[in-house]
């Protein structure tokens, strides 16, 4: 496309050229590439703008005034936060109106209901593009850096799925990503609301405001249909919203989706139908995922046969609940849980299926919401027989104070140990398991599948379950 084509009202003032793509970040400009120019201080904007022009860049859009250089071809673009989506689409030609798009948006579970729904699409040979922050070798997973990309490169993605001839997209929408308008322009089609609890506070200041901007996601974009878990009061009132949403739910037997228990067996009772959960499935907020996965698919299909699928080969994100066996009836689990909901649903199911001593593993993030730090502590004190805790991401905070904020919500703390080196700690834990009684279980929380730790200036190689193998 050409300048012109994309700003008409420029047409004058600039000589025309064709833009071979559009970024917002200065260091993936590549000759011929548009750069939208967008920081807030004139020194830094400056200096990216530098750093897209040596990269080749054809152009630079920029917010601020004083900036402007036609000769540089530094383009004023007046209120150009507000124009991104539209000239996403105008470049990219409105990807997301030709493909099916599925958001998923809520607290926690927003990546294992998105995996499920791309393994029951694939089932029945539906081709599928998922985008996913978690590194996954599968074909036709894009993988992403943010969890939710800018929309300049959310259409870039989307365009090459319909040039690789697939359906759909699926792709989460986190409350950063909404709050930013990363998601401004896509065309929705189906919506899904996976959980509601405290996160992300240190960004959005108040629960009051984070849980506003979920719900702007339902309320400012049109869906064929949705998937509402109405486990919290944010949820209900999502769902009260809309005749075409579908309401999930664990707790709930009234809900349009919910999980029933027949003879000792889980099964997932849906309007079009029942499904049998796989015995290895025992966690209430694994179920629930899969069920909010299987709404997804049963609201997108004209005849949905759930004969067609097969749960026991619906598996988990790699640190999602990811189980490894330690000894004779002695286990260990990997999971991301950093928020106290997320602690809570995953201890609460292993003290529900474990009968020997239940070792508890966690830290906080650093320059992230303090608050939930205590409230995780006491968590842990109420399930946990045993509590280590260690590093998580402790960026440039001093990771004794994170401990010490942790340590004011824990009333007994003769059982914890404190050993902020998290390979150590790893190593630590698995020598009490070892020693432990038959039917115990070490959970090893917060980071789940990263492979990395921030920790004051420099990022560290650290992988919970390479740090496992490597002790067993």
């Amino acid at each position: 496309m050409s300048l012109h084509d994309l700003l008409p009202e420029y047409s004058g003032k600039i000589n025309d050229f064709t833009i071979s793509s559009i970024s917002l970040d200065s260091q993936e400009i590549k000759k011929g590439d548009l750069y939208i120019s967008l920081a807030n201080d004139s020194d830094q904007q400056k200096k990216y703008n530098q750093e897209a022009l040596k990269k080749g860049a054809n152009c630079i859009l920029t917010n601020n005034k004083s900036i402007e250089n036609i000769e540089k071809k530094i383009i004023y673009v007046s209120d150009l936060k507000e124009k991104l989506g539209f000239l996403s689409n105008r470049f990219f030609e409105n990807p997301s109106k030709k493909i099916e798009v599925f958001g998923l948006t809520g607290t926690n579970g927003k990546s294992s209901v998105s995996y499920y729904l791309f393994q029951l699409f694939s089932q029945i040979k539906k081709d599928i593009g998922l985008i996913s922050s978690i590194k996954l070798k599968e074909s036709g997973i894009y993988n992403s850096k943010l969890t939710t990309p800018d929309v300049f490169t959310l259409n870039k993605i989307l365009s090459n799925f319909l040039l690789e001839k697939k359906k759909a997209a699926i792709f989460e929408v986190s409350s950063h990503g909404i709050d930013q308008e990363r998601i401004a322009g896509i065309d929705f089609d189906y919506g899904c609301f996976t959980s509601f609890s405290r996160d992300h506070l240190d960004y959005h200041s108040s629960i009051n405001k984070y849980a506003k901007v979920k719900e702007s996601f339902f309320l400012n974009n049109k869906f064929k249909g949705a998937v509402i878990n109405i486990d919290s009061k944010v949820g209900k009132k999502i769902f009260s919203n809309s005749h075409d949403f579908v309401s999930v739910s664990r707790k709930n037997k009234k809900s349009d989706i919910c999980i029933e228990k027949n003879k000792g067996k889980f099964f997932i009772k849906t309007p079009w139908g029942h499904v049998n959960l796989p015995d290895r499935i025992f966690a209430d907020h694994t179920m629930v995922n899969i069920a909010a996965a299987l709404g997804l698919f049963c609201l997108s299909s004209k005849k949905p046969n759930l004969n067609k699928l097969n749960l026991k080969k619906i598996y988990d994100l790699p640190g999602r609940f990811q189980k490894i066996n330690i000894d004779s009836n002695k286990y260990l689990y990997i999971d991301y849980a950093h928020t106290p909901e997320a602690l809570e649903n995953i201890l609460k199911s292993l003290k529900k299926k474990y009968h020997g001593s239940l070792i508890c593993l966690f830290g906080c993030g650093g320059g992230r919401d303090q608050g939930k730090r205590s409230l995780m502590g006491a968590i842990a004190d109420s399930f946990a027989d045993k509590i280590i805790l260690t590093n998580d991401n402790p960026r440039f905070e001093n990771p004794k104070v994170i401990i010490k904020d942790i340590l004011e919500g824990i009333k007994d703390q003769k059982k914890v140990e404190i050993i902020n080196d998290r390979t150590k700690a790893i190593k630590f834990g698995l020598k009490i398991l070892s020693r432990d009684k038959e039917g115990s279980v070490l959970l090893l929380a917060g980071k789940g599948h990263e492979s990395n730790q921030e920790i004051k200036n420099k990022t560290i190689e650290s992988n919970d379950y390479e740090i496992v193998r490597s002790f067993i």
